[in-house]
C-alpha cells in the first residue's frame, strides 16, 4: 500500500477523496486543507477517525508517515506545496496545470532536479479508452501521417470561486487538457501558435472564456477553439476532433472513436480493454511508477512541455502574433516571436 496525504479537499478535491479511499494500492493517512469546514466535511465523507486532519502542511509532513502528497488545490499554491513536499522527502502527484503560469513551472522544475522525487501531473484525459483507441490507430499508421487537425471544445461550465477571477480562463485551466492530448496524439511537440481570445457580453466569467489558436507540431497544423460559455449544443470534455491524414481520417465526436478510409467506410474504432481509466488509470500509473523505480509517464519534465503551449497561447493573445516555442534540451522552455 502506498501512503498518500492529500492536500486540498474542498470542491474537487471532494472527489479525489472518494477515489483515494477506494484505490486498492493507496492508503490515505492524512488530509490537510486550509479551511476548516473543509476538514470537516472529509471527516464526515471518510468516516474514519484515525485520518488526522491538518490546516498546516508542514505540520502533517513533520507527523505523518507517507510516501506521496496529492495536491488538489489552486494552481497558484502548486509551486510552493511542492517544494515544500520534496523537501519533506515526499513524492508529488498533483491536478493540472503545473503551476500558476509558465515562469512559476519552469523554476519548479528546475528546482525539484535537485531531490531525488518525482512530480506527477494528472494528464488525466490520456487515459480515457477513446483517447487510447485514438492513439493506437495514429500509432499503427491506419491513417498513414497527420497532416493537419481540427479541434473543437464547446461548454457553459459555471465554476464560480478562484476560476471567476482569471484573463484568460479558457487557455490557463481548460485547454491544457487539449493540449495535451495533441501532444500525445501526435507523438510531437509544438512548434509555434497563434492565439486570439474574447469575453462574451453574456459570460459569466472575469476574464476571457472563449479562444481560438493555430498550432503547428512541426508541419502539422492543427486549428484548436474552445468556449466554455457556449450557447446551443455542448460537446463532451474531450472536444470535438478531426485529424487528417495521407490515408485516412480519425474523429472523435461525442466521445465516440471513428476512422474513414474513404467516403463510404466510417467506422467506430475499438475501445481498448482496461481495468483503470481516466484518473483512477493516473494513480495506477503513479502506483506503477513507485513499484517499478521509474519516472511516470506525465512526470513535469514531460508535461511541461504541454504546459509551454499554455505559455505560448498566452504570449501570444498578449502580442497579437504568432510566437515559436523552441526546445533546450528536453523541455520546451523559450517563447519567442516568430
Amino acid at each position: 500500500m502506498i501512503k498518500v496525504i492529500q492536500i486540498g479537499v474542498g470542491g474537487f478535491g471532494q472527489s479525489w477523496l472518494e477515489i483515494l479511499r477506494d484505490f486498492e494500492d493507496v492508503e490515505l493517512v492524512a488530509v490537510i486543507d486550509v479551511q476548516e469546514n473543509n476538514l470537516q466535511e472529509a471527516r464526515r465523507f471518510l468516516d474514519d477517525d484515525t485520518i488526522p486532519l491538518f490546516q498546516d502542511h508542514h505540520e502533517a509532513f513533520e507527523k505523518v508517515d507517507a510516501e506521496v502528497a496529492i495536491i488538489i488545490t489552486p494552481p497558484q499554491t502548486h509551486k510552493r506545496l511542492a517544494l515544500d513536499a520534496l523537501e519533506a522527502g515526499l513524492h508529488v502527484f498533483m491536478e493540472k496545470p503545473i503551476a500558476q503560469n509558465f515562469e512559476e513551472a519552469k523554476e519548479l522544475y528546475q528546482q525539484s532536479k535537485k531531490y531525488d522525487k518525482f512530480i506527477m501531473i494528472s494528464q488525466n484525459y490520456r487515459w480515457r479508452p477513446e483517447i487510447k483507441a485514438m492513439k493506437q490507430c495514429i500509432q499503427e499508421g491506419e491513417i498513414g501521417e497527420v497532416e493537419y487537425g481540427e479541434w473543437n471544445f464547446r461548454r457553459a461550465t459555471k465554476f464560480g470561486g478562484w476560476r471567476d477571477e482569471y484573463h484568460e480562463i479558457l487557455i490557463e485551466d481548460m485547454s491544457i487538457h487539449h493540449f495535451d492530448l495533441l501532444r500525445y496524439l501526435l507523438g510531437r511537440d509544438a512548434t509555434s501558435i497563434y492565439s486570439t481570445s474574447m469575453k462574451p457580453s453574456w459570460s459569466w466569467f472575469g476574464g476571457n472564456a472563449v479562444a481560438s489558436a493555430m498550432i503547428k507540431f512541426d508541419e502539422v497544423l492543427i486549428n484548436y477553439f474552445g468556449s466554455w460559455v457556449t450557447r446551443g449544443k455542448e460537446t463532451s470534455w474531450n472536444g470535438e476532433v478531426r485529424l487528417v491524414g495521407s490515408k485516412g481520417i480519425v474523429e472523435l465526436v461525442d466521445d465516440i472513436p471513428f476512422i474513414t478510409k474513404n467516403e463510404a467506410n466510417r467506422m467506430a474504432l475499438e475501445l481498448p480493454s482496461t481495468n483503470y481509466t481516466d484518473r483512477e488509470y493516473s494513480l495506477y500509473e503513479m502506483v506503477q511508477a513507485l513499484k517499478e523505480n521509474r519516472k511516470p509517464v506525465t512526470d513535469i519534465e514531460d508535461n511541461i512541455k504541454s504546459f509551454a503551449v499554455v505559455g505560448a497561447a498566452l504570449e501570444s493573445i498578449k502580442q497579437g502574433k504568432e510566437v515559436a516555442l523552441e526546445l533546450e534540451g528536453k523541455m520546451n522552455n523559450k517563447i519567442q516571436e516568430v
